[in-house]
């Protein structure tokens, strides 16, 4: 089987694992919507990263205490209560929201992750995705629709959590210079697990051996989207691997409306279609400017200077 996969074109690979991550990360979100029909999602979001840490422990000390060494522990501990955030808000939509909508307005990560970066980075944002950016806002609001008598405040909490996600993908941005991606994922559980023990033991309530075991269902299925996530941007372009991430929709949708009777309203698929679309452009524009200023830099005379710096990435899939 591994001599077969090798075998395949490395789009073909990179397509298998953005599809089985693009699952997975469904199935993840299943899973939480099961176990918070007996914990509150604060409680949920400890036990994501006390089963995380237990999986991840083992692995980061196999390679070495030294690797885990490092000087910014500020950066890590307010990267940490970024993802505290996110996950809590995430978490909370999950429970409270059809999952459909709490899957689409999430994916304004991107968004948020372009405005971030113009604000702390100084990166600059041209017209084309000025345009994108208004169009993908433009989405959010046909799907909450302020106003009307249908809108639901917890419609807020996945554009909070993707807001976070995006402010954590810039830490990360910075740390990924000096750290490796182990000593990164390590930390992030070590630091969380206690932090989100505190919120949780105001709303704790014994949980039963379902749902602890649903819990670790959940951490190791988290722990696949992020390997084959990582195994896909390693093995192709990150323009076409960031694709497949929208695919978590329809699987969502489906299993949804199987397990739970959930059928998403009309008004979900132009709000999604915008915001994935602008989403896809950014992702694209991104790439593209890379490669340009990939090429420029290789150049003894350079000619494109005032390329603007690629925003950051898409990053959903490393904060579950």
């Amino acid at each position: 089987m591994r001599n077969w996969f090798n075998a395949l074109p490395p789009y073909l690979q990179a397509s298998i694992f953005g599809v089985i991550a693009a699952i997975m990360a469904a199935i993840f979100s299943v899973i939480v919507r099961m176990a918070t029909h007996e914990l509150d999602p604060l409680q949920v979001v400890f036990f994501r990263n006390f089963f995380g840490l237990m999986f991840i422990a083992p692995i980061a000390l196999r390679s070495g205490v030294t690797r885990l060494k490092t000087k910014r522990l500020p950066m890590f501990v307010f990267r940490a209560f970024l993802s505290m955030g996110a996950m809590s808000c995430w978490f909370s939509a999950l429970a409270y929201l059809p999952l459909a909508e709490a899957t689409t307005l999430n994916f304004t990560v991107p968004l948020f992750g372009t405005i971030l970066a113009a604000i702390f980075l100084g990166e600059q944002i041209r017209k084309y995705r000025v345009a994108a950016l208004l169009a993908g806002f433009a989405g959010v609001l046909i799907i909450i629709r302020p106003g009307a008598e249908t809108m639901q405040l917890a419609s807020l909490l996945p554009i909070i959590a993707a807001l976070c996600m995006a402010s954590a993908g810039l830490t990360i941005k910075s740390l990924s210079k000096t750290e490796n991606s182990t000593t990164i994922v390590l930390y992030m559980m070590v630091l969380m697990t206690p932090m989100t023990l505190i919120p949780a033991l105001f709303v704790w309530q014994t949980p039963s051996l379902e749902t602890l075991g649903l819990m670790a269902l959940g951490a190791f299925v988290a722990n696949i989207t992020q390997i084959c996530n990582t195994n896909a941007f390693r093995i192709y372009d990150y323009s076409f691997v960031v694709g497949f991430n929208y695919l978590r929709l329809p699987f969502v949708v489906l299993i949804a409306f199987v397990m739970f009777g959930e059928v998403p309203e009309i008004w979900l698929l132009p709000g999604a279609g915008l915001i994935v679309g602008s989403a896809l452009y950014i992702a694209r524009r991104e790439a593209k400017l890379a490669r340009e200023a990939k090429r420029i830099n290789r150049s003894p005379l350079p000619t494109a200077s005032d390329l603007d710096p690629p925003p950051a990435r898409d990053t959903t899939h490393t904060t579950t």
